[in-house]
């Protein structure tokens, strides 16, 4: 079953721009599937991978026989796998700049790499965009036997009025269908959005794949792309980022536990980030003194592939790290949806987790693996009485109330809901 992925349809928006286009992804999260889907559904259009090393040799030693056979007589070229051409960007601004009104899409599994072969020549004639692990709401998608994905856009919808209009009415949400949503969050906590894990119908099955895009990606991949003498450094920093996902990282504790010197460890963090293995999330702050202004916090992008680094897969209820991981589901998620956020804490180690600047306004998000009532953190109060927003947000597993604390209006969502929040201030 084929999924259209989110991207897919702003993608379509730009096949008649003349830019190149390129869709950058870790390995196994759908980019030759999507990239199929497209050539399918366009007229003309020609597919080619480099790893049939045929192609790939005829495109770095002859260019021009090269245009010949798979760009001039098509009206679009996309090329898979493209991170496997030496000075691939080179030929790339040759071919866009000698073949006019010709629109090509290239696909790489390593921003690093095709930042170093490509992009230093296509400035302004590129548009990047990146293909993450499914969604929630795209694994929905795949799982929608009963039309759950429906019922959730409903009620997201509704949700979203309420929030962009400060409402404190709240559609009516029923016991059943939070239960149902909230257990499929929990799936997709503890295994990700990898498509091939998605759609394995046993949760061994599913392991067994994640294990396997662990080893050949992390453990293999990576180390051949970037031309690594040894992976076991990189793979355990991979474990020690696994067990501090959302917590500060110090790079003195880390470099001591793989071993090697500071320099050293930042080189294999940028490795990591690169690779669209974690995600390190800088501070919000406005004054230096009272709050942290340089340490980052880390995320995985993905959590089934963060609970294979570490080797955990137990259920959600039984984990030690559930409010971590709820937490790295809540990033992971705005990151999806091209939203960064940020996190603040003060030196006196008042914390929010989360921090959104939207508009010039600020959101502050709270994350709670499990809420009974309708309760403000420290924290939070802090946040609030500094910077005043006009609303935040409190996710828990199932809760969900709206409160009104002096002048922000505060919504208590579960984590199925987080997509109303992505769309604050949008009509």
């Amino acid at each position: 079953m084929y999924v259209t992925r989110d991207l897919e349809k702003k993608i379509n928006s730009y096949l008649h721009t003349p830019e190149i286009i390129a869709i950058l992804g870790a390995r196994q999260v759908g980019k030759t599937t999507l990239l199929q889907s497209i050539s399918k559904k366009q007229n003309n259009c020609n597919f080619i991978t480099f790893e049939d090393r045929e192609i790939l040799s005829l495109f770095q030693d002859d260019i021009n026989s090269f245009s010949k056979l798979y760009l001039s007589n098509f009206d679009i070229l996309i090329i898979d796998e493209f991170q496997y051409a030496k000075e691939g960007g080179q030929k790339l601004k040759l071919l866009f700049d000698t073949v006019p009104n010709k629109k090509i899409i290239i696909s790489g599994s390593s921003s690093l790499d095709l930042t170093k072969q490509a992009m230093q020549y296509l400035v302004g004639r590129i548009f990047q965009f990146q293909l993450f692990p499914f969604s929630f709401y795209e694994f929905l998608s795949f799982r929608d036997e009963e039309g759950y994905k429906n019922i959730l856009i409903g009620l997201v919808n509704q949700v979203r009025k309420a929030v962009n209009s400060q409402n404190k009415n709240l559609p009516t949400l029923s016991s059943a269908i939070k239960s149902r949503f909230s257990k499929l969050v929990d799936e997709f906590v503890i295994y990700g959005g990898f498509p091939r894990a998605s759609i394995a119908e046993v949760n061994q099955e599913k392991q067994i794949v994640l294990k396997n895009i662990f080893s050949t990606y992390l453990l293999k991949e990576i180390r051949d792309i970037l031309n690594l003498s040894e992976d076991f450094e990189i793979e355990k920093l991979a474990k020690c980022l696994g067990l501090k996902i959302s917590n500060l990282i110090q790079m003195d504790e880390i470099s001591n536990f793989i071993g090697v010197h500071h320099k050293k460890t930042i080189q294999l963090l940028n490795i990591l980030e690169k690779t669209y293995i974690i995600n390190l999330l800088s501070p919000y702050y406005t004054n230096k003194l009272l709050e942290i202004s340089k340490s980052k916090k880390v995320f995985f992008s993905d959590t089934g592939f963060r609970n294979t680094v570490i080797q955990n897969f137990q259920e959600i209820s039984l984990r030690t790290d559930k409010g971590a991981m709820y937490e790295n589901y809540v990033f992971s998620e705005l990151k999806k949806a091209e939203i960064n956020p940020k996190y603040w804490r003060t030196k006196s180690k008042a914390e929010v987790d989360l921090v959104l600047e939207i508009d010039s306004k600020i959101v502050p998000i709270e994350i709670k693996s499990n809420l009974s009532k309708p309760t403000l953190q420290k924290s939070l109060v802090s946040f609030i009485k500094k910077y005043n927003p006009e609303i935040a947000f409190v996710f828990s597993r199932d809760y969900y109330e709206v409160r009104k604390f002096e002048k922000t209006v505060v919504y208590f969502l579960p984590f199925f809901l987080i997509k109303s929040m992505m769309m604050y201030g949008k009509n």
